[in-house]
């Protein structure tokens, strides 16, 4: 055995150690291998536009654990829409963006009320009056920044839903639900409709 493959430790290394240790060994070895380990170095984390489907481990490493690779790459290719970014609104949001998606658009008709102060985390007294979308959209997007986060302040017609993957309705009357349901699945996309009391 060579002194490469023995661990002197008690302990087993965390998968961080074996991981930069075998970096190490194929830097040593072949102009092959170390051609393809800068490879891998260059290639960047999950790409914002969807296009590149390669998963940066270390960022998402949890969510790997949990999702698996393939619901990772399903997320890393979904445009996501969020209407409504009152208080659930807006944490859903942030998760989301968290989470790696391709891309993230806010929607919000609504203004800032004292009552988003309770509950909104990125609305403060000086933004009462302003749109809810356009006022969280700078912190939202700082989140993560391999996704694009965009606000709309339009209508929720057919023409801007068919690019969604995924729809989430947070603020809707049951009439408007059950428009955008009828637009969102004649497309074979999926809808989430939450409220909160």
């Amino acid at each position: 055995m060579s002194t490469a493959e023995v661990d002197p430790s008690p302990s087993s290394p965390s998968p961080a150690a074996k991981k930069r240790k075998l970096e190490e060994n194929n830097g040593n070895s072949s102009n092959g291998s170390n051609h393809h380990l800068k490879e891998v170095q260059q290639q960047p984390k999950m790409a914002g536009n969807g296009n590149i489907h390669t998963i940066d481990e270390g960022l998402y490493s949890r969510q790997l654990y949990v999702l698996g690779h393939e619901a990772m790459q399903r997320m890393a290719t979904s445009d996501v829409l969020i209407s409504g970014l009152g208080g659930l609104g807006v944490e859903i949001a942030k998760n989301i963006i968290l989470g790696g998606v391709k891309s993230v658009t806010l929607h919000d008709n609504s203004i800032c009320k004292a009552s988003d102060l309770s509950s909104q985390f990125y609305v403060s007294e000086a933004d009462l009056g302003k749109n809810r979308a356009e006022v969280s959209h700078k912190s939202l997007a700082e989140l993560n920044q391999y996704v694009p986060v965009e606000t709309y302040t339009g209508e929720l017609n057919k023409e801007f839903l068919k690019k969604y993957r995924v729809v989430v309705l947070t603020n809707s009357s049951l009439e408007e639900q059950l428009r955008v349901s009828e637009i969102v699945r004649s497309f074979g996309n999926a809808l989430i409709v939450s409220k909160t009391q």
